[in-house]
């Protein structure tokens, strides 16, 4: 064969197509004779399926039965569904044991890889208006066999991205090795309303499903996975390895964006609402996900998942600060933000108002009323000790062997790294911790909302007084960051990785091709994932005689 192609001037390479299995079929026409020859681009039957596993209200959600509104982001106008659906409605669904995971979202149709095959992948599982271009980039650059010497593997040999970890090019050999196996994209959707414990063992099985399926139904090899990871998904990926006991079956774990000991926006969007900055797309957005403390305490209160990205007990004390007429108290002050902060109760400045936990409470007899309340309370109060706190501490400083991050860190794009909630108006010369056990009257209500919170604004009256009242205003971001995560939180892996970057890049685009910034981001995720693909010489099931 090869004296043939020597001899004939022409070769006529017939690209690889894929059945609906994701299987690669060639097809080829009889031509007249001539001096041609038709050369098959081979695809390799040995397989490393990467996963992607999304970031919290990431995954399609849809009521179980099917009766009601999904949580599907396909794109602006489904998202934008959600912005006329207030507290009752948010509280009646969006719950953990109301949801499960909807497969039907949109998947690419325009790609060598049949639509149905990409349904089976999980791509129908994750937000395409969010992940789309990030799947597709992916599959595409990490199954370019037709491009074998020109492709960004290739360029990434002499290329240099800036990591502060793990910085080195890619070499030939390793190039070259990537290119003897498949990298199929996979997504793993979990119900991010649920506790992550749950997602963990959700994704375990997806794994387990997939390495099960292509070495039993599509007869190819196919030993361990590599996972890619956005924000919250990064958590889920971390208890999957390293507490349920996946780490032999993950080759490793590349992280984006991940809140590592987690986020205080969490805390703000949750006393006040999702942050705007000031556009016109970011009113949009905190619409959808949640415009004030109502909506946001409607579901948050009984949501172990999205609770769990609140600061943990590594992010360290004094991040919430209250501040007046040139003082400051700050809290948490001995380690503890699950008391401290997170279940305290009957002070202003704790996360969670039970007043607005319940909007479908419409319990007329105030003793019941109040022990509904008080049951609510209780669920809530054991949702955060027994759950949020666990969470944490069972992933704490616990990651991958071969983990690589990006993280975003620009002051373009700041975060919460603490919240304040600074004095505007009041008595002068008060000593500010005078203030923390004050609160207007809890009787104060219009329809569920409560009037002295008001967005970022809070009116404190002080304890014991019924003229002394002052205003208190949540502080804009102050560190540098995503956006959403500060750098301080994502900074936490670094002394456990191969390779870590820091990229100015926004929190919810930071895989969008598209993304500003978002370039390099992709960049660093490809590099590591052939890098991580090196580990396969460690197997005699996958690796080639020729490469042993």
């Amino acid at each position: 064969m090869a004296e043939t192609l020597e001899r004939n001037e022409t070769v006529r390479r017939i690209e690889p197509e894929f059945d609906g299995r994701g299987r690669p079929v060639w097809h080829s026409q009889l031509t007249p004779p001539d001096e041609s020859c038709a050369q098959c681009v081979m695809v390799p039957d040995r397989v490393i399926p990467v996963i992607f596993v999304p970031g919290v209200m990431g995954s399609n959600l849809k009521p179980k039965g099917d009766d009601g509104p999904r949580w599907r982001m396909d794109g602006a106008l489904s998202a934008l569904a959600w912005i006329f659906r207030g507290p009752k409605t948010r509280k009646k669904f969006l719950q953990p044991g109301v949801m499960e995971v909807d497969q039907d979202g949109k998947v690419p149709k325009d790609m060598a890889v049949p639509a149905e095959e990409l349904r089976r992948r999980g791509w129908g599982e994750i937000s395409a208006m969010s992940y789309s271009g990030a799947l597709r980039w992916l599959e595409e650059h990490l199954n370019d066999f037709s491009r074998a010497r020109e492709g960004l593997r290739v360029r990434l040999m002499q290329e240099a991205l800036g990591a502060e970890v793990g910085e080195a090019c890619l070499t030939h050999e390793e190039v070259r090795l990537s290119y003897r196996y498949r990298f199929p994209v996979h997504a793993c959707g979990y119900n991010w309303l649920a506790d992550n414990v749950d997602s963990a063992h959700t994704l375990g099985a997806r794994i387990d499903e997939i390495i099960a399926r292509y070495n039993q139904t599509d007869r190819m090899r196919c030993e361990k996975v590599i996972l890619v990871t956005h924000s919250m998904g990064g958590l889920v990926a971390r208890y999957c390895s390293e507490v349920l006991g996946y780490r032999d079956r993950i080759l490793g774990i590349v992280h984006g964006v991940m809140p590592a000991i987690g986020a205080a926006a969490v805390y703000r969007r949750m006393k006040a609402g999702t942050e705007t900055n000031g556009s016109l797309a970011g009113w949009a957005a905190a619409q959808v996900i949640g415009a004030n403390a109502e909506e946001m305490t409607a579901v948050l209160s009984t949501a172990p998942g999205p609770l769990q990205l609140l600061p943990s007990a590594e992010y360290g004390d004094g991040w919430l600060k209250i501040r007046g007429d040139g003082q400051e108290v700050a809290l948490p002050r001995s380690g503890n933000p699950y008391q401290e902060i997170y279940s305290a109760r009957g002070v202003w400045w704790a996360l969670c108002d039970p007043a607005l936990m319940n909007p479908v409470n419409e319990e007329r007899d105030p003793v019941k009323r109040a022990q509904q309340v008080e049951d609510e309370w209780r669920g809530y109060e054991r949702l955060i000790l027994e759950r949020v706190r666990v969470f944490h501490r069972r992933i704490a400083h616990r990651y991958h062997a071969q983990t690589y991050a990006f993280i975003g860190d620009s002051n373009r794009h700041k975060a919460y790294g603490s919240v304040a909630w600074v004095m505007q108006a009041g008595p002068p010369v008060e000593p500010v911790d005078r203030w923390l056990e004050g609160d207007a009257p809890p009787d104060q209500l219009d329809n569920g909302i409560v009037l002295h919170q008001k967005k970022d604004r809070r009116s404190v009256r002080l304890n014991g007084s019924t003229v002394d009242q002052a205003e208190f205003v949540i502080s804009p971001p102050d560190a540098p960051g995503d956006g959403t995560v500060p750098s301080h939180s994502g900074l936490a892996p670094k002394p456990h990785c191969q390779g870590f970057m820091r990229v100015e890049v926004e929190h919810e685009p930071a895989f969008n091709p598209k993304g500003e910034g978002s370039a390099k981001a992709l960049l660093f995720t490809l590099r590591a994932i052939v890098r991580i693909a090196q580990r396969v010489r460690e197997s005699q099931f996958m690796m080639y005689e020729d490469l042993g």
